[in-house]
């Protein structure tokens, strides 16, 4: 009978077949009393959950931590235990009692015991080994501390063992070596401390203990000694790993801010090592996300390093640097930097290769489309394709190859007749596709990394009109209008928000049309996410400028979803969604103001938002409103809900970005004087008058028009001239603007009658009483 235990032997004394034979037995035959003991280890569990959930809740860092250990905890009893297990327990006892000879011996097996497996590290935790390392690093044998260093490295990949190393005062340990005379042991103590550094905990505790600092001062080697010396090398990406850790967090980017890190890491940008690249990259992009810091990067030039990564082979350094390019091309001089220099070319070939799959399906749904606007290129002298992976592989290929093989993606023909005959003069139509232009081809769907880094940056870019004009010429919208049917929604959070500023050119617009943008773009109105509805809210609002989307967009209902949305919690979805509806209504017809009444219950919600308190949504409520109140019937159902008296209360707000939507709609709502008497009488006429003292013209100009429609209201006249608005009209008079001039000019003149009327009343009364009961009176 062969005995369940493992085998005590050496591993390299036992046979293959045997080992695994004992491996099967030992992972499928638990005894009884191991049943037992994890039962009772999953009850004793489950009542400690219980019990935690009704304590209060402890910093958000221990929750990350404890949530992280919970997930890849794993119950050791239950695991297979393999001569691993017993090699490592061998180990860590020679540790414990051996000198430093045989400490020595027992580091070199511990790294030949599989410790980048998971139930390696947990063998090592379970027997005490990371106690022992960690001890091993406070004494001064230089083996001894490379060898544990090295142990540790590899030990550290299960966030347990991180999380146990931060427990036993790990970071401070390593800390203390990151400044050995030794460059072996500086850089794996560094490379250790980007491992453990992944807990936010760890993290805090390095940043607080001033660690940031002596890992920059690790950073500062010249580039040629880097491509010469590897210990060296391996130094300085242990240290740039830790900090790409450290800058996760706002602490960690000013600690490296102020050890003057920035500049030492945008140094590195030029050496020539991927794995050392990586890194480096990664704590810009980090960084990048502050305002702060993106200015020093494109003052220091470190952009045009970065365009220059983009060419890079490496799949995770050119995202990482997509990435940072993404961010940074907020500012204008980054974006700007990268239209001039070409980025955003190589940006856009980016785009087209990884949306290759998307380009196809719009090519094969609409042809023409793809024709006329430049995804598709015709030539003569090759059989028309369109399906690549309809040929046999042999002469997919090898047409792929030829078609490739002319400039700028114009297929030539092959030689000696070939497919076609064309040869023989016949020539036939060919559809070429350039949306696969670029290194290497795109996998099933891109890659969603890059194509989101990529999308973003576009959609910066396109924030200014001249370089929308760059973008239309790169034929660029087609692709992120095949873009619109990707499954990702964080590439299509940046593809809509690139669409909705590309969308603000005509052309573009059209081009968005045509290709069934604007049609997807309101299926994704039924979307919950509320960065992607905001992006889209916003592009179909910028879609309803045109006369031909805005018709597109009332026969598919987008009308109605947009003002659905003004039900949704998040006050900027709100504020996009009103900015679109009030641009939706921008045309003066009866049949639009059908519409809004035929909404149930819109006008009372739209109203109701006017008790929000977010400036941002009030802005956009005031300008739909503006827009609504010019039909009579719709005015009225306004009035009912109380819209007068919700903008006579929003009058007193000293907000210069409401003032002049709010007069807007204050003056739309007036065309009538019982609607002035209202407002008069709900005490919106002597705010309005301060309204007039600031110097900027948008403001003024409404302001004047409201003033102008209340005066029409004699009671409303008395309130003006009560105060102060005599004067400051006056001064309207010598505006620039004539519509200021003329409103000006009539609330004068209406003030102006009325003071007419009261004398010439006043006179009447006068002459009609007798002068013997003014006596009789006195």
């Amino acid at each position: 009978m062969t005995s369940r235990r493992p085998s005590l032997a050496p591993p390299g004394r036992e046979s293959h077949s045997s080992s695994l034979d004992g491996r099967r037995r030992s992972s499928v035959r638990l005894s009884n009393a191991q049943l037992e003991n994890m039962k009772a280890s999953q009850e004793e569990q489950h009542q400690q959950a219980e019990a935690a959930g009704d304590e209060l809740e402890d910093e958000e860092e221990e929750e990350e931590e404890e949530e992280e250990e919970d997930l890849y905890q794993m119950d050791q009893q239950s695991t297979e235990l393999s001569a691993d297990y017993w090699q490592i327990h061998k180990m860590v006892k020679y540790l414990k009692v051996g000198n430093a000879t045989c400490t020595s011996l027992a580091l070199v097996g511990l790294k030949e015991c599989g410790l980048h497996q998971e139930s390696g590290q947990l063998a090592l935790k379970a027997v005490g080994g990371l106690e022992v390392l960690l001890n091993i690093l406070r004494t001064r044998n230089l083996r001894c501390n490379i060898g544990a260093l090295q142990v540790l490295e590899a030990a550290c990949g299960h966030i347990t063992t991180r999380n146990t190393v931060y427990k036993l005062g790990g970071i401070q340990v390593l800390l203390g070596l990151v400044g050995h005379t030794v460059v072996q042991v500086r850089g794996l103590a560094a490379s250790v401390l980007a491992q453990v550094c992944g807990l936010p905990s760890a993290r805090s505790a390095l940043i607080r203990d001033n660690g940031i600092p002596p890992l920059v001062k690790l950073l500062r080697v010249d580039s040629n000694t880097l491509l010469s010396n590897y210990d060296t090398a391996m130094a300085v990406e242990g240290a740039a790993r830790a900090l790409w850790a450290c800058s996760v967090s706002r602490a960690g980017r000013g600690a490296l801010l102020r050890a003057g890190g920035l500049e030492m890491v945008g140094g590195l940008l030029g050496v020539a090592r991927p794995s050392l690249l990586v890194p480096v990259v990664g704590v810009i992009h980090q960084c990048v996300a502050e305002a702060v810091f993106r200015e020093r990067v494109e003052a220091a030039g470190y952009t045009s390093a970065l365009v220059k990564l983009l060419h890079s082979p490496t799949p995770q350094l050119q995202i990482l640097a997509t990435k940072a390019i993404a961010r940074c091309s907020v500012l204008e001089a980054t974006s700007s930097r990268l239209v001039r220099e070409g980025g955003l070319e190589v940006l856009v070939n980016m785009l087209r290769r990884e949306a290759k799959v998307y380009v196809d399906a719009l090519i094969e749904k609409d042809l023409a489309f793809a024709r006329e606007y430049g995804l598709v290129i015709d030539t003569p002298g090759v059989p028309r394709s369109r399906k690549a992976s309809m040929m046999p592989d042999g002469a997919g290929r090898e047409g792929a190859s030829l078609l490739e093989a002319g400039p700028e993606g114009v297929a030539s023909a092959p030689e000696g007749g070939g497919v076609g005959d064309a040869s023989k003069g016949a020539p036939v139509d060919v559809t070429v596709s350039v949306a696969g232009e670029g290194e290497g081809g795109a996998a099933e769907g891109g890659n969603s990394e890059l194509l989101e880094a990529v999308a973003e940056a576009m959609w910066h870019v396109s924030s200014l009109p001249e370089h929308v004009v760059v973008v239309k010429e790169l034929t660029a919208v087609p692709v992120l209008v095949a873009l619109l049917h990707h499954n990702d929604e964080k590439v299509l959070t940046s593809v809509v928000g690139g669409l909705g500023e590309a969308a603000g050119d005509p052309d573009c617009c059209t081009i968005l049309l045509r290709g069934g943008g604007v049609t997807t773009l309101i299926q994704l109105l039924r979307r919950t996410s509320d960065k992607l509805l905001l992006n889209v809210t916003r592009a179909l609002g910028a879609c309803a400028a045109d006369e031909e989307a805005l018709e597109a967009l009332l026969q598919q209902d987008g009308l109605r979803l947009l003002w659905s949305h003004l039900k949704n919690p998040n006050c900027r979805v709100q504020a996009s969604a009103a900015n679109a509806i009030c641009t939706c209504l921008q045309q003066e017809s009866e049949d639009l103001a059908e519409v809004v009444r035929s909404l149930v219950g819109g006008i009372e919600l739209l109203v109701s938002l006017l008790e929000s308190e977010s400036e941002a949504v009030l802005s956009a409520v005031c300008a739909a409103i503006a827009r609504i109140a010019r039909d009579p019937q719709n005015l009225a159902i306004m009035t009912d809900y109380g819209a007068v008296t919700s903008l006579s209360k929003l009058a007193v707000r000293e907000n210069d970005s409401l003032r002049p939507y709010l007069a807007e709609a204050i003056a739309a709502c007036c065309v009538s004087r019982e609607t002035g008497l209202l407002f008069g009488q709900a005490g919106a006429v002597a705010p309005l008058v301060q309204y007039l003292e600031t110097n900027d013209s948008t403001i003024r100009r409404p302001t004047c028009r409201a003033l102008h429609r209340l005066s029409l209201e004699p009671e409303n006249c008395v309130t003006l001239h009560q105060s102060g608005a005599v004067p400051l009209l006056l001064e309207m008079l010598g505006s620039e603007d004539e519509v200021v001039q003329e409103a000006a000019a009539d609330c004068l003149r209406n003030i102006r009658l009325l003071a007419l009327q009261r004398c010439k009343a006043q006179g009447r009364t006068n002459r009609s009483t007798p002068r013997g009961n003014h006596s009789s009176r006195r």
